[in-house]
């Protein structure tokens, strides 16, 4: 299974991933992308297989580039420092998140084990900072951890919400809120220092 997109050329790639980003994979075309990077429609293929292998390839090739901006970032490492992290690559890095959240959905089954594969590996700090604070079996731990990790993200989603409402919050207060409420989250379990006040 591959853990990042190996197999396509990276000019294809950050072609395909802007124009994904700007009218969505399923209104894409293969004419579309052979014309973007001055190619023809047959040729694509000497490099790609499918349309929806270049799908895969760009979403894999999102989750190398956070796990690697993350490996290589001066954030804290602990919870507040990888939400931290998080929010900053949402705001810096826009159309990333938009594939993230909305072409996710078009991965057929059978490629979908890869996509989970690597945002476990893009996540697994997260499990690993609130994990590390259970106690009780491991095993319990492991899976209450996924189950606030999951939680969390779905605090991370609704940032981009807070800023395109009608009277959006700035960013200060978007981190402000995400943090009080991964505190109460990860209080309520019982780990109420994994976010510094």
């Amino acid at each position: 299974m591959p853990q990042s997109a190996s197999s396509c050329p990276m000019f294809l790639l950050h072609a395909a991933s802007e124009l994904m980003a700007e009218v969505g994979y399923g209104a894409m075309s293969m004419r579309q992308l052979a014309a973007r990077v001055g190619m023809q429609p047959g040729s694509l293929y000497h490099h790609i297989a499918s349309k929806q292998d270049l799908l895969l390839d760009v979403l894999l090739d999102i989750y190398a580039q956070r796990v690697e901006a993350w490996r290589l970032s001066t954030y804290s490492r602990d919870l507040q420092g990888f939400l931290q992290f998080l929010l900053a690559r949402q705001r810096t890095h826009p159309a990333e998140q938009l594939l993230l959240r909305h072409e996710t959905r078009h991965v057929d089954a059978a490629r979908r084990s890869w996509l989970l594969q690597a945002r476990q590996r893009l996540y697994a700090p997260l499990c690993h900072y609130l994990g590390a604070s259970r106690h009780g079996t491991q095993a319990a731990g492991v899976e209450d951890a996924m189950d606030l990790g999951e939680a969390i993200l779905g605090l991370l989603d609704s940032a981009d919400a807070l800023r395109g409402r009608e009277h959006p919050m700035d960013e200060a207060a978007i981190e402000a809120w995400i943090m009080r409420m991964s505190r109460r989250l990860a209080g309520g379990a019982g780990a109420p220092a994994l976010i510094h006040r």
